[in-house]
C-alpha cells in the first residue's frame, strides 16, 4: 500500500508542478513583449539614419518568426535608403528601446561581401571612417524575444561639402 500510496503522491506533485508553470506561463505580462523587434536609432548631432530590417528571429504570444534576408548589402541595394551624411571621424550613437541584452549589441561595416565588425565605445557608439563616401553598415542585437538586424548607409564629407538633406 504505501508504494500505491508514494506513486499517488508522485503523479499529485507533478501534476501540481505542472499545473502551476501553466499558470506561470499563461499569465506572463504580455505588456512587456514586442509584437515586432525594436528598430535602432543611429543619431549623429540631432539627425537620424534610415534603416532597413535584415535578418530575424522573434517570437511574440507563443509564436516565432525568422525572417531570412539577403546580406546587408543586397538588402540596401534593393531599398536605397538616403545615407546619413556625417563629418569625417563622426561618433555615431545607436540605441534601442528596449535595449538588447548585455554585450548582444554589434555594428559592422560591409565592405563588399565581407562583415568587419566595429569596435563600440560607451557600448553603443562608434567612430566612422576618416575618409569621405559611403559606407554600409549593419547594427544587430538580441533579446529575450529573440534577435534581429538592421542595415544603414552613411555619407562622410568634407565640412565644407555638407549639403542639406
Amino acid at each position: 500500500m504505501k508504494k500505491v500510496e508514494r506513486i499517488a503522491a508522485l503523479y499529485v506533485a507533478t501534476a501540481l508542478l505542472l499545473a502551476g508553470c501553466q499558470i506561470g506561463w499563461v499569465h506572463q505580462p504580455h505588456s512587456q513583449q514586442l509584437a515586432q523587434p525594436p528598430e535602432p536609432v543611429i543619431a549623429w548631432q540631432g539627425k537620424t539614419a534610415a534603416t532597413v530590417p535584415t535578418s530575424s528571429c522573434w517570437s511574440y504570444e507563443n509564436e516565432a518568426v525568422c525572417k531570412d534576408m539577403a546580406a546587408p548589402p543586397e538588402v540596401i541595394g534593393e531599398q536605397k535608403p538616403k545615407p546619413l551624411q556625417v563629418s569625417p571621424g563622426a561618433v555615431l550613437t545607436v540605441t534601442f528601446s528596449p535595449p538588447p541584452t548585455d554585450e548582444s549589441l554589434t555594428v559592422a561595416q560591409w565592405i563588399g561581401t565581407k562583415r568587419i565588425e566595429q569596435l563600440l565605445e560607451n557600448g553603443n557608439q562608434w567612430k566612422v571612417p576618416e575618409q569621405p563616401g559611403w559606407y554600409l553598415f549593419d547594427v544587430r542585437g538580441q533579446w529575450s524575444q529573440g534577435d534581429a538586424g538592421h542595415a544603414f548607409v552613411i555619407e562622410v564629407r568634407q565640412n565644407g561639402q555638407q549639403r542639406p538633406l
